[in-house]
């Protein structure tokens, strides 16, 4: 990605492997939000060129010496943290950090107003689990790293912002794992809506279209139907103004009340704001709300100095044991697949993201999805005597972009 806007397939020299790193080869990156922000401009990046993806997975190549007690070449391995960068080539270099391993944590200032660590909170993958899904286990790392910290209390009803993939992952962990009340989804995506219902969440209201609804809630509660709001949106234009009204500052018309303000009315006094989305681009937030309710607003730090490294490459081993224990379900998130090679459709994946029904497109090294088209035809090959689908159709079922 050469600046917002503009993304092309180029070459880079091979990274090496030091001692303390792992080569790894290319299976599975998952397009995030984060990069999607990075390409619209919402977040911003000290230098560019920059290669996108974290949502990752790859098999080792080559293990430094300091870390063969660890892992093996043929492993697969995911992992949470070492910046947002370096994912979409066809390989990386990892500082990994294993759960339960003694050592050095060590880390540098990233000039985004936080220190990393020069680790990443990395587990190895068991066989059973396929690289497109195992993606998901980075987004879930970090909205477990929210959630386990801001955790609502057992029956609290809960309202979700977003209905995006880490939006979903929150439903069904507070749905299945942390044993939350009713989930109320806002989101201006009814599809979106629909596979949160379908995983957890009770009621679910679009601010645009339901706007009314909305403030006739707030007034039945009187302000206090929820106890907790979990904010994972990105970034949000300020509302339009509406027509015939006149502002303090003199402008035409007056900001009407955005997604988050409708939120914190749905909250009861002292109740729990959680901001987990990110966006480097000024936020709206209703200062009176806050204080007229004496809301509390939780976040977790990216900060390894507040939450180290180390703890996260517990909860990242947190997340592993949830999609294999199948109480996460990450198959709903991977709408599309695509071939890391295929220039055209990575850039699709950026322009057309969040388009209708689509969550997550993951990109595939080329033997990778040749693998998940063999386990979707042997999936859905028809009982003898049927006509099996048409090329478009099984592309379709299986996910393959193009």
């Amino acid at each position: 990605m050469t600046s917002p806007g503009e993304i092309n397939r180029t070459l880079v020299p091979d990274p090496e492997c030091r001692e303390d790193e792992i080569l790894l080869q290319t299976e599975a990156v998952s397009i995030c939000s984060t990069d999607v922000s990075y390409f619209r401009g919402h977040l911003f990046s000290e230098e560019w060129p920059i290669i996108p993806g974290h949502e990752y997975v790859g098999r080792v190549v080559e293990v430094g010496k300091r870390l063969r007690d660890d892992v093996r070449p043929g492993d697969r391995v995911t992992y949470w943290g070492q910046t947002d960068f370096g994912g979409m080539a066809e390989y990386r270099a990892l500082r990994p950090l294993f759960p339960g391993r003694l050592g050095v944590e060590t880390a540098w200032y990233t000039g985004r107003n936080f220190y990393d660590a020069d680790q990443a909170a990395a587990v190895v993958l068991p066989p059973h689990v396929p690289s497109d899904l195992a993606s998901v286990i980075e987004p879930l790392t970090s909205v477990l790293r929210s959630l386990l910290l801001n955790p609502p209390k057992p029956g609290d009803t809960c309202v979700v912002l977003g209905c995006g993939p880490s939006a979903q992952l929150a439903v069904q962990v507070l749905h299945r794992h942390l044993g939350a009340g009713p989930i109320t989804v806002l989101d201006r995506n009814g599809d979106r809506m629909d596979v949160a219902l379908r995983h957890g969440a009770s009621h679910a209201f679009n601010p645009d279209t339901q706007a009314a609804d909305l403030e006739a809630y707030v007034r039945e509660h009187h302000d206090q139907y929820a106890d907790y709001v979990f904010d994972a949106l990105p970034h949000i234009a300020a509302p339009a103004r509406s027509a015939g009204q006149t502002g303090q500052t003199g402008q035409t018309g007056t900001p009407g009340k955005d997604i988050r303000e409708i939120a914190m009315g749905l909250l009861r006094p002292g109740g729990s704001y959680v901001i987990y989305g990110a966006t480097a681009v000024p936020q709206r937030l209703n200062t009176w709300m806050i204080l007229a309710k004496g809301l509390k607003l939780l976040s977790t730090p990216f900060d390894v100095r507040s939450f180290p490294m180390a703890r996260s490459a517990h909860v990242t081993a947190v997340a592993l044991r949830l999609v294999e224990s199948g109480l996460v379900d990450p198959a709903p998130l991977i709408t599309t697949r695509a071939c890391l090679d295929d220039e055209d459709a990575v850039r699709e994946a950026f322009t057309g993201y969040g388009r209708g029904a689509s969550m997550k497109t993951s990109l595939l090294a080329p033997s990778v999805l040749l693998d998940h088209v063999r386990r979707t035809a042997a999936a859905t090959a028809p009982a003898p005597g049927e006509a099996g689908p048409a090329d478009g159709a099984f592309a379709e079922r299986a996910g393959i972009a193009g």
